[in-house]
């Protein structure tokens, strides 16, 4: 595995899956990677990335007419046929990414989430059809994986908002932003002021509703295969609720948590999908 992946939320829990299915997920995350790359390593022009982005396209088609020409979509010709991934979630992976080339602004939060859903959502699609299920009914698990995608890229929009504001993006919707009295001239200049505070309180509390929703929609029996994505889950929601209690301190910070404190929250996702905590 690479050093990346050593790092990702859920490698906790991706260690104790057994090993087709950890190469299934070793697969799925070169090829989400891959694309996210094109997009945002800055190694490209944007005309660059948007030919990657059309290679890519037009690749997928070939890797599930049988006939891939890349070695990152001919090591997913396995996974999709063991785990019967459909094709949508990695034409939905590209879309996602295309869109920062081509937005930096985003008006209303049905415009971010269907951001969200491209690039986030479609790798959790990907990911529980390897994970598995029995118990929960199909629509409820896309719904799962729908909503953990909006949770995870969601608190990485507020852990983010002054990394990104070095990158002329902004990912807070600007309808609620102006609602609330503060303004796109006041977050370029970094003001962080009581109608700030009460922005992010907003995107705080629209990514917690995201992640009730996802684990109300799964059958408490099917909660031991979702452990991976628990894990990640379990960090990702104790680095939102540090970014709270650090009073949204993230116009000039980026906000991480500690090895021991993710391995305490990956221990108590162990413990929920378990039954043994919440």
């Amino acid at each position: 595995m690479s050093g990346a992946e050593r790092k990702s939320s859920f490698f906790l829990g991706f260690l104790l899956l057994p090993r087709a299915k950890r190469e299934a997920l070793t697969a799925i995350y070169a090829y989400c990677r891959l694309i996210d790359d094109i997009v945002d390593s800055g190694a490209l022009s944007k005309d660059e990335a948007r030919r990657m982005l059309d290679f890519w396209r037009a690749e997928v088609g070939r890797l599930f007419d049988g006939r891939p020409t890349h070695s990152i979509s001919a090591a997913l010709v396995r996974p999709i046929a063991d785990y019967k991934i459909p094709r949508q979630p990695f034409d939905e992976m590209i879309r996602g990414c295309a869109l920062d080339l081509e937005k930096t602004r985003y008006e209303t939060i049905e415009e971010l989430e269907s951001y969200m859903r491209g690039v986030a959502s479609s790798v959790g699609v990907m990911c529980v059809h390897v994970f598995g299920w029995e118990f929960t009914p199909r629509d409820k698990m896309l719904e799962f994986a729908l909503n953990f995608g909006y949770a995870f890229q969601l608190t990485n929009i507020i852990r983010d908002v002054g990394a990104d504001l070095e990158l002329g993006r902004v990912y807070l919707p600007m309808t609620e932003m102006r609602d609330g009295g503060y303004s796109e001239e006041r977050l370029l200049s970094r003001d962080h002021s009581p109608a700030f505070d009460r922005l992010m309180e907003g995107q705080y509390r629209r990514a917690k509703a995201y992640y009730a929703r996802a684990r109300n929609v799964v059958d408490f029996r099917d909660r031991s295969a979702l452990l991976p994505a628990e894990v990640m889950a379990h960090v990702y929601e104790g680095l939102l609720e540090k970014i709270k209690a650090d009073q949204f301190r993230v116009l000039h910070q980026k906000t991480r948590l500690s090895s021991g404190r993710k391995l305490v929250l990956a221990l108590r996702a162990g413990l929920y999908c378990h039954g043994l905590g919440h």
